[in-house]
């Protein structure tokens, strides 16, 4: 039996929110990466992070560029 079937269901999806990181290059808060990462708007985005403990405002590094910062 494989290893992901110790977590449940919300287990998973916190740790999904946890690692959540924007696409675009620099910094974003933490509701754009869950927004993108689950396809969601704004509103949910934000509710989806306080269910899970994790404030939607909180800054992320998205992705680093390397054309840009060299």
């Amino acid at each position: 039996m494989s290893a992901v079937f110790h977590y449940s269901d919300q287990e998973m999806v916190s740790r999904a929110i946890a690692n959540a990181k924007p696409k675009l290059c620099g910094v974003a808060p933490r509701w754009v990466a869950v927004m993108d990462t689950f396809g969601l708007g704004s509103t949910y985005a934000h509710d989806l992070c306080r269910v899970h403990g994790l404030n939607p405002d909180e800054p992320i590094n998205g992705a680093r560029c390397l054309s840009c910062s060299p």
